[in-house]
């Protein structure tokens, strides 16, 4: 009598790897990415300290906003590859669609850095006023000021 290693029933998140519900997050996901990077090129890289409070405050808020929409979609993603290449270390498509989610992960990560670094030019006293005028950066407070302190470690 031989027994079958269990497998994780993932259909709950996605019917499988190639189904149409988990292409269209990937592709959702990157779209939220190029979204974020247009955001950045055309709003929030040419804001800084001099900038009026309340228009901070709404791209700090925004900024978090898009983030936090990322974050989720891309840990769900990134959970649900990494259910099929931990449990099957010689799955052809998972190991081939992490390549994939890895190299778009690339780009989250450069958004994140220049939001760090972005957040720490502002300086403590125009990010604390901004942070008041925007209910999602206030809900952010202590994220965003540890950004700031965070970002003088930045090369």
């Amino acid at each position: 009598m031989t027994i079958s290693a269990p497998r994780w029933d993932m259909t709950n998140v996605y019917p499988s790897l190639e189904s149409k519900e988990f292409r269209s997050a990937f592709k959702k996901y990157n779209t939220q990415l190029k979204n974020l990077e247009t955001f950045f090129a055309k709003r929030v890289s040419k804001a800084g300290a001099k900038t009026n409070t309340k228009t901070l405050g709404k791209l700090l808020g925004e900024s978090v906003d898009r983030f936090n929409d990322i974050f989720v979609l891309s840990g769900t993603l990134g959970s649900y590859i990494y259910s099929f290449v931990t449990t099957d270390s010689r799955d052809k498509l998972a190991m081939r669609t992490l390549s994939e989610f890895e190299q778009v992960q690339v780009r989250q990560s450069m958004l994140n850095t220049q939001f760090q670094a972005w957040v720490g030019k502002l300086g403590k006293s125009a990010l604390a006023k901004a942070i008041k005028t925007n209910p999602s950066a206030a809900s952010h407070k202590f994220a965003l000021l540890e950004i700031a302190e965070q970002s003088k470690y930045l090369m």
